[in-house]
């Protein structure tokens, strides 16, 4: 069924209504142009043109952006998820759309509705907004049922070569971090034209995943002065957990060769001031004085090594060997020595019992650390920590058995619903808490459906398979004998405020990259 909307600024557009719910979809509307590969994008001001009759269509997805082939399945294989029945989605350099899913009650109401902005993960260098596990539709179902309805929005961006290569020698024709621009593009265009679907554009909610966590990350510490958005989520992404454009030139060639190495953003720029990211920096104090995030929840998943256990199990060969040896050459004889005994890593283990406690490392160092760094130096006044321990149900495509990590990407994929028909009850029960939870976070709602974070307590919302929960740092230090805690204390030991960063790229990293 569609739907015709009368935008006071872009004219009659024509959506797709959702015969199952009393929900309306408009889909690839284009948010802005390039005018030539690697220029900067500018925001359109209008749709591309039609008759005065004849409304815009927005009943289709938009292309991807240029990625891999069969993207898609390796995107669902990755991070295990079902992908039966999916369908690649065509390519396109021109790929600057969004897609915009609402109330069809609320689009006409006379108070306007709160706006998430959903930006995608993948690596900066695969993914889409119209991903089918990316699906809002139950998660927007589920906003009607309680009384918490609002416009979604989720976004294109350029990735890899394309959205990031840059050279300062070419001048205004690859200038840097296009891909994040584009993002900055969207957010314009949001601004200037959410209302006219009945948004609100003073109370915009940003969540970004992965790639997209790391986005807003920059964002909220970059020297723009306009606010792009109100409150943010950032699952599992920070400005160190990806590589920056530097680490580029010491890359395997084998990786340039094959086109692997992911997009990364480039560092001493607008949006990415900082030379070398690193958790030192990040928790200390922001790269500027720009402070217009009012909230902000920093999560991470339990095991976001997930990710790249599906991807090295197929590759990698004598795990335990090879980690042992960066870990003696890059640490101490103590540092390694109680590192690789804090974690179980022995020589002769088999490579898949190895890369799984080797992932765990990367979960600790890369993700969760990296969280706990955003949460302590955020510039938001009102910050919150999140730590995601629902286990993922499914192992199509990856090598994980199912129903025992909280992988990566399955944090966002369970909280928009896409697979809710396939997963338990119990699951559905504690997810649709967790998702009022986030939904009252939207709604800017403050009695006591968050616990703020502070030094002292250190504060966090933790999601598992028994419910929500708020825990004190003791508790999540001090779990699975202190781990997180001893880590931590290793890292200290070894280069002091900056033992974090360390074993995270001088350990972790280096060998994951190796």
């Amino acid at each position: 069924m569609s739907a015709t909307l009368r935008h006071p600024l872009l004219g009659l557009i024509r959506g797709r209504k959702l015969p199952s719910c009393d929900l309306v979809q408009y889909s690839g509307i284009p948010y802005a142009s390039i005018s030539q590969r690697f220029a900067r994008s500018t925001t359109l001001l209008e749709l591309p043109s039609t008759s005065s009759q004849e409304p815009f269509d927005a009943t289709r997805a938009g292309p991807e952006c240029i990625q891999p082939e069969n993207a898609t399945e390796l995107d669902a294989d990755c991070n295990q998820f079902p992908h039966a029945g999916f369908q690649e989605q065509p390519q396109s350099e021109h790929c600057l759309c969004l897609n915009i899913s609402t109330s069809v009650v609320h689009q006409d109401a006379c108070q306007p509705l709160p706006v998430i902005v959903f930006l995608h993960g993948g690596a900066f260098f695969l993914g889409s907004s119209t991903r089918p596990y990316y699906s809002p539709v139950n998660f927007l179902a589920h906003a009607l049922r309680t009384e918490r309805p609002h416009v979604f929005i989720s976004v294109n961006y350029r990735l890899g070569a394309l959205g990031f290569l840059h050279s300062p020698e070419a001048g205004t024709l690859l200038p840097p971090n296009n891909g994040l621009h584009d993002q900055l593009r969207a957010f314009e265009w949001i601004h200037r034209n959410v209302s006219g679907f009945n948004g609100d554009p003073e109370r915009i909610t940003a969540i970004g995943q992965s790639a997209g966590a790391e986005s807003l990350s920059l964002h909220a510490i970059s020297s723009n002065p306009t606010p792009l958005f109100k409150q943010m989520v950032a699952f599992s992404g920070s400005p160190v957990t990806m590589p920056f454009a530097q680490e580029f030139i010491n890359a395997p060639i084998s990786k340039i060769r094959d086109l692997a190495f992911v997009g990364a953003p480039c560092s001493s720029s607008e949006i990415l001031p900082y030379n070398h990211p690193t958790m030192s920096l990040v928790d200390s104090k922001p790269a500027s004085s720009v402070s217009w995030v009012g909230r902000a929840i920093y999560s991470s998943a339990t095991f976001d090594g997930g990710i790249s256990y599906n991807i090295l199990v197929k590759s990698k060969k004598d795990i335990a060997t090879t980690f042992i040896q960066t870990a003696k050459e890059s640490m101490s004889s103590t540092g390694a020595r109680d590192l690789l005994g804090l974690y179980g890593i022995k020589d002769g283990e088999s490579d898949t019992d190895a890369l799984e406690k080797i992932c765990q490392f990367e979960s600790d160092i890369g993700f969760f650390s990296a969280s706990i760094a955003q949460v302590q130096g955020s510039s938001a006044r009102r910050r919150y920590l999140q730590i995601f321990d629902l286990k993922n149900p499914f192992n199509d495509g990856g090598a994980l058995p199912k129903n025992e990590f909280a992988t990566h990407t399955w944090d966002i994929v369970a909280l928009l619903g896409r697979y809710d028909e396939l997963v338990d009850k119990k699951y559905i029960d504690v997810i649709e808490n967790w998702r009022s939870r986030i939904l009252d976070f939207v709604y800017e709602k403050d009695d006591g459906v968050w616990d703020e974070w502070e030094e002292q307590m250190g504060k966090a919302l933790r999601v598992t398979a028994e419910g929500l929960q708020i825990q004190d740092k003791e508790k999540y230090m001090g779990e699975n004998g202190g781990r997180r805690k001893k880590l931590l204390d290793i890292a200290k030991k070894e280069k002091g405020k900056d033992g974090r960063d360390f074993l995270w790229e001088g350990v972790c990293r280096k060998w994951l990259d190796g």
